[in-house]
């Protein structure tokens, strides 16, 4: 895979667009975010096969496979699958790799696209300003689960903590699409 638009090639991808105005100073500091100034983000839809509990599930998970999730400080109220920003001149499935590994340290392989998140941030200010992002999300088999201890995410970021959760946790950001793209990576898995 490279950085073409998965959807070119996958006809089966839970594909979500969203628009959105704000006001200058919000729109500046989205502009100046990483994930905006690549235009690609990855997340991994990370699964293995032992379970464990856990509470507040939207989806149980029903054949003892884990779902990998981190909580951090952007979000810290709600679990968010691993992931980040594009890093210039990188495929998109090398991406979701690195940003899995430095994020919860579990190595992963990528398996396919199974969604894409797109948004289009607009400057509400009168002037025609505009950034585009995409974000793909990956189903990804765990290649090493154990999750690193401490010392998690890039020095410019926080995360809080990374575990591995029996299903799909009820407090998960952006949670519609994210349960779209769960169940769509669970049902990819099973064939």
């Amino acid at each position: 895979m490279d950085r073409t638009d998965p959807r070119e090639r996958y006809d089966d991808l839970v594909v979500r667009r969203e628009r959105h105005e704000v006001d200058a100073e919000r729109f500046d500091d989205l502009r100046d975010a990483e994930v905006f100034g690549s235009g690609w983000g990855v997340a991994g839809v990370v699964l293995d096969g032992e379970a464990r509990s856990t509470s507040g599930s939207r989806t149980q998970s029903d054949d003892g496979e884990r779902l990998l999730a981190i909580r951090n400080e952007a979000y810290p109220t709600e679990w968010t699958l691993p992931g980040g920003a594009v890093e210039d001149g990188e495929r998109l499935d090398d991406a979701v790799v690195r940003e899995v590994r430095e994020e919860t340290g579990v190595a992963v392989e990528p398996v396919r696209p199974v969604g894409v998140d797109e948004s289009v941030v607009v400057c509400e200010d009168g002037v025609d300003r505009r950034v585009e992002m995409a974000f793909v999300h990956f189903l990804c088999r765990a290649t090493d689960s154990a999750v690193a201890d401490g010392d998690l995410g890039d020095p410019d970021e926080t995360i809080t903590e990374a575990a591995w959760l029996e299903s799909l946790p009820d407090d998960v950001f952006n949670p519609d699409h994210t349960d779209a793209v769960y169940e769509r990576a669970r049902e990819l898995r099973g064939r």
